[in-house]
């Protein structure tokens, strides 16, 4: 009985890995309608793709299901080709790591439509995985419209967004630099760090380029101090003197041509970018410039902020056509940070709702037998999204009414969720803005705190006159 029992279970498997995936008649007998008769999914590899072929075209063109073809440029062409050929005018393909990207771009010159299928939420049948079955599952699930493609922004802003990452990368490999450069100071006793507030400036910088050029005297080196800098030569000399090692000196070299080169690095990444700005469509005159905005006192300019020889927020203003920056918070750089990853046309997010939702900031209830089991969101791994969330804690600083908002949830719900919270109410208001063109008006925390106080004596007015309350004059 027990070996009857494993042979039926193998025969059920097998009818999940075979038949569902390879026979369409199968099913077409749970009545789905087709939506891409002309449909093709392919499964990446590094060295090898498969494709395989909707079977009634393959079997009409006297064709094989599936395909192999290699990585190289003529692999892709040959594939291209084939597609052309079949008639096929959608493709079904998993975003594996990158090696999508170049098959992507080949068959969308070709005029095909590709679904980008994120590998995470496809899912296989149980049975034995290959490469042959996904990929033929893949273009099972799409002939019936069973896939949701991820979003791939535009050409201009797809190269925007290669840019702003590397940039990001760059900075951070920059900053281990300056780390390593203190690390050697200290460790001669140079406690340069003590008396400036950051040692990358004029005069941090002046101080290490003649420790390095061969200087000793603490006077001299103390005398190269910036004419900005708050602390005086003779603490600044008091700082410099150390114990000079060979080996850290040579350490303290390395780490400082690192550091200049990836400087260096970061201004041609920014002329890039700036000229990559240039080119977008604009929605306003290339001489009309962006309003004055009011900052806030606990804003301040930041020193990896893009540097450009024109106005960043002018630039951004004549391409989105609106001011974003009279949002709280929200700044040039950040603001590039976030249209980099979703681009300036919000019209493939039909709601506001969507775009918050594509973000993270709307919780994913699980709902079983009428009864919610989990409600909450997925961890935030979008770089848009932590664009939003860098901003938060400025917000909360100012008297802005954000501000307010977040200070009257963070008791009830805690402080993550609270982040969560207004993170969604600026990705509303972004969404808003750059849609409808409003200009966002901030009315202050002591105008929300009134609002509140009202919302409040209308809700208890409510309850006396539903509970016949005797509240007399006092609301």
């Amino acid at each position: 009985m027990e070996k009857t029992s494993k042979n039926k279970l193998e025969d059920v498997t097998r009818l999940l890995t075979l038949q569902k995936i390879r026979d369409v008649r199968d099913l077409e007998s749970y009545k789905l309608s087709v939506c891409h008769p002309h449909s093709a999914g392919i499964d990446l590899g590094s060295r090898e793709i498969y494709v395989a072929l909707a079977p009634r075209i393959a079997a009409e063109m006297s064709l094989p299901i599936v395909h192999v073809f290699n990585t190289f440029t003529s692999g892709l062409q040959a594939c291209r080709q084939l597609l052309v050929d079949c008639g096929i005018n959608t493709v079904a393909m998993e975003s594996t790591s990158f090696y999508w990207t170049t098959i992507y771009s080949i068959l969308v010159n070709a005029g095909l439509e590709v679904c980008l299928v994120n590998p995470k939420k496809f899912r296989m049948v149980p049975g034995r995985k290959t490469d042959v079955l996904d990929c033929q599952w893949l273009q099972t699930l799409h002939l019936y419209g069973l896939l949701r493609g991820s979003f791939h922004p535009e050409e201009k802003v797809a190269s925007l967004r290669n840019y702003m990452r590397e940039r990001s990368r760059i900075i951070k490999d920059r900053s281990r630099h300056v780390c390593r450069m203190q690390k050697a100071l200290i460790k001669m006793n140079l406690m340069l760090n003590h008396v400036l507030d950051d040692i990358m400036g004029k005069t941090g910088m002046s101080i290490i380029k003649a420790i390095i050029d061969g200087e000793r005297d603490a006077k001299k080196l103390a005398a190269l101090r910036s004419g900005r800098c708050k602390c005086s030569e003779e603490e600044i000399a008091e700082s410099l003197n150390g114990y000079y090692k060979e080996d850290e000196l040579f350490l303290l070299k390395v780490n400082y041509n690192a550091f200049c080169f990836f400087d260096s690095q970061l201004y041609e990444i920014d002329r890039k970018i700036t000229e990559l700005l240039e080119t977008f469509p604009l929605k306003k005159d290339r001489e009309e410039i962006a309003p004055a905005s009011k900052k806030s006192k606990c804003q301040k300019k930041n020193k990896n902020d893009i540097r450009t020889d024109k106005s960043l927020n002018d630039i951004l203003y004549r391409i989105l056509g609106t001011d974003l920056t009279s949002v709280t918070g929200l700044q040039p750089n950040s603001i590039l940070q976030i249209i980099s990853e979703v681009g300036t046309d919000m019209s493939k997010f039909p709601t506001c709702n969507h775009f918050a939702s594509y973000l993270g900031f709307v919780p994913h209830n699980k709902i079983t037998g009428g009864e919610i089991i989990s409600s909450r969101t997925d961890r935030i791994k979008s770089t848009a999204a932590q664009a939003f969330r860098k901003i938060v804690p400025s917000i909360s600083r100012s008297d802005s009414a954000l501000a307010g908002f977040y200070k009257r949830i963070t008791p009830r719900i805690g402080t993550g969720k609270a982040i969560v919270a207004v993170c969604r109410k600026i990705a509303i208001i972004f969404y808003n803005t750059l849609v409808y063109g409003n200009e966002y008006v901030e009315h202050g925390l002591d105008k929300y705190k009134e609002q509140i106080k009202e919302r409040e004596r209308k809700l208890v007015m409510k309850l006396a006159r539903k509970n016949n309350w005797d509240v007399g004059c006092s609301l």
